[in-house]
């Protein structure tokens, strides 16, 4: 059986109608307490600049036959933590996140890699 001409305008209201009103879906990706794109004088930073070296911290999502493995996306937050982990600091600078992603035959990868000098920022408390 063939769509007739009264038939084919009514198909297709119904898939464009189908694909406006397909359902989305929103992620929070990080919370981080300090995050700047501007170039920052650090010399006035309770931090020895000396001390600190570049890390690299990565969180992954992976997906099998479109069904999620876990997380359904990578978490930035993870993956900053991941970084200051391994430096043993609490504040990163310079930091530069790339977004990664594979396909494969059955199924997909979908990364957050940042790096950055990880710190450890001194806290100044003011005396009473």
């Amino acid at each position: 059986m063939t769509p007739t001409n009264r038939t084919m305008p009514i198909i297709l209201i119904i898939i464009i109608a189908t694909a406006l009103f397909m359902p989305g879906c929103t992620v929070r990706t990080a919370d981080l307490t300090l995050v700047s794109t501007k170039n920052i004088d650090y010399t006035d930073m309770n931090v020895n600049m000396k001390q600190g070296k570049r890390y690299k911290g990565e969180d992954c999502t992976y997906t099998l036959l479109g069904i999620p493995l876990g997380q359904v996306m990578p978490n930035l937050k993870t993956a900053v933590d991941d970084a200051l982990q391994q430096g043993g600091g609490n504040i990163m600078l310079d930091e530069v996140t790339y977004v990664k992603g594979a396909w494969y035959i059955l199924g997909t990868m979908s990364c957050y890699d940042v790096e950055g000098t990880v710190l450890n920022a001194k806290e100044e408390h003011a005396s009473p």
